[in-house]
């Protein structure tokens, strides 16, 4: 069974998405841990493009789509 994604997940993701290419250090601000991080890393919502960027996937963009 897959795990549910948390609202804090779901917000981190969508700050993703309209910040691509945003640092690791703006997620920390805006509450992110590294447990969530790895999280949607895990099941590869995001990716880390260059260090500490990361950048939302197609399979994070469905999960977006399907939030609405």
């Amino acid at each position: 069974m897959a795990d549910p994604i948390s609202s804090r997940q779901l917000t981190l993701l969508q700050v993703v998405a309209r910040h691509p290419d945003v640092a690791r250090d703006h997620l920390a601000k805006a509450g992110a841990t590294d447990a969530d991080l790895a999280y949607l890393e895990r099941h590869d919502l995001i990716r880390e493009r260059a260090i500490g960027r990361y950048r939302v996937t197609h399979l994070g963009q469905e999960v977006l789509k399907r939030s609405l």
